[in-house]
């Protein structure tokens, strides 16, 4: 599966190979919940110790304008799944390392 926001170039190549790791190994709704939150613009950064989401305020490419907004989503969407997601942005960082 392609990243959804192609416009969004810094992580785009990242959110490609997330996606797709994703789209092949694990439920729907787990993808949907990814792929949603990318086309609201959550951002894939590579920090120290590996990959981790960080919300985007840019009213030009986000919808979340305030962090509250963006906790509410969160919550809603990606903290049911949050044991998955650990595990596939270790194995991004780990793909991304080797």
């Amino acid at each position: 599966m392609t990243d959804p926001r192609t416009d969004l170039k810094y992580d785009s190549d990242d959110w490609t190979r997330l996606l797709t790791m994703v789209e092949q190994e694990c439920p729907a709704e787990f993808l949907g919940a990814l792929h949603g939150m990318r086309c609201c613009g959550l951002r894939l950064h590579r920090g120290r110790d590996g990959y981790v989401f960080r919300p985007d305020y840019d009213p030009a490419t986000s919808v979340w304008r305030t962090k509250y907004e963006f906790f509410l989503d969160r919550d809603r969407w990606l903290v049911p799944w949050q044991d998955e997601i650990v595990k596939y942005l270790d194995r991004l960082t780990k793909a991304r390392t080797a």
